[in-house]
């Protein structure tokens, strides 16, 4: 197993160097969620003057996701669509992008559209990123090429971060003046784990 040593560690230098952003993100965002009220005071989110604009043939005759799209493709707005509400008389949805969040309502009858616009901010940008793709309206989720590609580098940096777990234990273990450390750093961490889990379930 020895001569897998060599190999392993540069791996995981170089992984972790490649990774160590994604993880800055995630760890900003983690501190700009706990501390959200803090975040309000300092840097309120800015409300763009509001838009009002008139658009023709809208193709209300085909799915809810495709109509959307082709709004923001006549409007020329980017972004991802969250959601979409509508009913006999209007359709709205959010379209985001990270940092900057958009509403758009269409009057169904006269095709006059209101645009709202916030600008969230850098460290907001990060919450998005955070929680995105995520769980919720899987149906419509993905719409944007930038989610497209966020949720695969999402998708790598975890297979990379179990990779740098793996190959540390591997490395960890032919380290044998860090033997009792590494251990007892182990120990501690799995006690820590369980007694927040249990206290958490109750």
């Amino acid at each position: 197993m020895k001569k897998y040593y060599p190999p392993v560690r540069t791996l995981h230098l170089y992984i972790g160097l490649f990774v160590s952003p994604f993880v800055l993100i995630f760890s900003i965002s983690v501190l700009v969620l706990n501390h959200a009220g803090y975040l309000n005071s300092v840097m309120p989110v800015k409300r763009l003057p509001v838009i009002k604009t008139h658009l023709d043939k809208i193709p209300y005759d085909t799915s809810d996701l495709q109509t959307a799209k082709a709004i923001t493709q006549k409007l020329g707005i980017k972004g991802e669509i969250d959601f979409i509400s509508k009913n006999d008389d209007h359709i709205s949805f959010p379209v985001t992008l990270p940092g900057e969040r958009t509403k758009i309502e269409v009057n169904k009858h006269t095709n006059e559209v209101l645009i709202t616009r916030d600008e969230e901010g850098v460290l907001r940008a990060t919450n998005y990123l955070h929680k995105m793709p995520g769980p919720h309206n899987t149906q419509i989720r993905g719409n944007a090429t930038f989610m497209k590609t966020w949720r695969l580098l999402a998708d790598m940096v975890v297979y990379l971060l179990l990779f740098l777990s793996a190959s540390g234990i591997f490395l960890w273990y032919f380290l044998k003046a860090e033997r009792k450390l590494g251990w007892l750093a182990i120990i501690s961490g799995a006690i820590i784990f369980t007694g927040l889990l249990l206290f958490i379930i109750g």
